[in-house]
């Protein structure tokens, strides 16, 4: 299961707001907060385009996200996918 640590970049007035949205989906766990407006977040999903959707799901639908910076990614579990660009003919 590919799993990230990223960290959530907010507006410093909405951290607690986004916290506590972040803290309401699957396959996202909170660590705490960093100097005002860092959310260290792990992010868990069956694939890495999974990783990406959800990243993509919380810098857009969650108000006061400035961004997602992934600071570690682990994928090495991953089965390829027979139709992705990473399988080899």
């Amino acid at each position: 299961m590919p799993i990230a640590g990223v960290v959530v970049v907010t507006v410093p007035e909405q951290t607690s707001d986004v916290l506590q949205e972040l803290k309401k989906l699957k396959n996202v766990t909170t660590y705490g907060v960093h100097k005002e407006n860092n959310i260290i977040t792990v992010l868990e999903s069956d694939s890495t385009r999974g990783l990406e959707r959800l990243a993509n799901q919380i810098s857009q639908t969650i108000q006061g996200v400035i961004g997602v910076f992934p600071a570690y990614i682990n994928f090495e579990d991953e089965i390829p996918d027979q139709n992705s660009d990473l399988s080899s003919n």
